[in-house]
C-alpha cells in the first residue's frame, strides 16, 4: 500500500494508471468524509462496511503482510 500513499511518475501502463487514480480517489473521499464528520461506505471482501475516514487512511498506510512463500512454509 505504501506506492498507493508515494505516487510514483506516470507510467505508461493502463492498469497502473488506473490503480493511482483509484487510490486519489479514495484519497479524495477519505478528505471529504473527515470535513463532513460522517464516515465512509467501503467494499471488502465482498461485504459492505460503514468505517471512519480515519480507519480508512490507517488501512491504506499498514504495511501489506509479506507472500507466502510457493512450498507452504513460514517465514521467520
Amino acid at each position: 500500500m505504501n506506492a498507493i500513499l508515494n505516487p510514483t511518475p506516470p507510467v505508461n501502463d493502463p492498469a497502473q494508471a488506473a490503480l493511482a487514480a483509484l487510490a486519489r480517489a479514495g484519497l479524495r473521499a477519505a478528505e471529504d468524509a473527515q470535513r463532513a464528520n460522517t464516515h465512509m461506505v467501503v467494499a471488502e471482501n465482498g461485504k459492505v462496511l460503514h468505517i471512519s475516514p480515519q480507519d480508512y487512511l490507517r488501512t491504506l498506510q499498514a504495511p501489506s503482510a509479506p507472500p507466502a512463500p510457493a512450498d507452504g512454509t513460514q517465514n521467520h
